[in-house]
């Protein structure tokens, strides 16, 4: 018996349609959360497979922190989260932060601005404490309570290595791809 192709298109349409009106857990689970304990923030897309978030020099990078040699203080990191605030702390031997360290982003409404880590050098405009969580999705939550995830990452000139950036909705982003930052590996 030879199917037509109609039929095998709307089994197909069936099959697919069927599989996403299903979730894979319940919805219940992708709800505003807080992570317990000490954490990763991971990058999914650029590369076939997460890559980890780093501190170099008080901003964000995500690859392997071991090949990013144009800075300072390089180290992995391990993360915290309290009151919309994500603590860092260095993991690398012979690095260290202080103990206030906390990761930022500056909100800006018109320019693409680097996502970084509190210290000397940190901007004026920079936000620590509106970080929220979405499922495994990190989101920043602004003052009128309305969330975003427009985080960007640019290629450095070291292979492999990304630097994190906040892109305003629109706000061209050419030149940079969509991050999608998550707690999860």
């Amino acid at each position: 018996m030879k199917t037509s192709f109609a039929i095998s298109v709307f089994s197909a349409l069936a099959a697919v349609t069927g599989v996403t009106a299903t979730p894979l857990r319940p919805l219940k689970d992708v709800v505003k959360r807080s992570p317990d304990g000490n954490f990763t923030l991971y990058d999914y897309g650029v590369t076939a497979s997460p890559i980890k978030l780093f501190y170099a020099d008080g901003l964000a990078y995500f690859g392997t922190a071991s090949d990013w040699t144009d800075g300072s203080v390089v180290t992995d990191i391990t993360l915290t989260f309290s009151d919309g605030e994500i603590s860092t702390e260095a993991l690398t031997d012979g690095a260290t932060l202080p103990d206030d360290t906390l990761l930022y982003l500056r909100p800006n409404d018109d320019a693409i601005t680097e996502v970084g880590f509190t210290g000397d050098d940190t901007p004026s405009d920079a936000v620590t404490d509106k970080w929220i969580w979405y499922g495994a999705w990190l989101m920043y939550e602004d003052d009128s309570g309305e969330l975003f995830d427009t985080f960007y990452v640019k290629e450095t000139n070291v292979t492999g290595v990304w630097q994190l950036y906040w892109v305003p909705i629109g706000v061209s982003s050419t030149g940079y791809t969509s991050a999608n930052v998550r707690d999860i590996a």
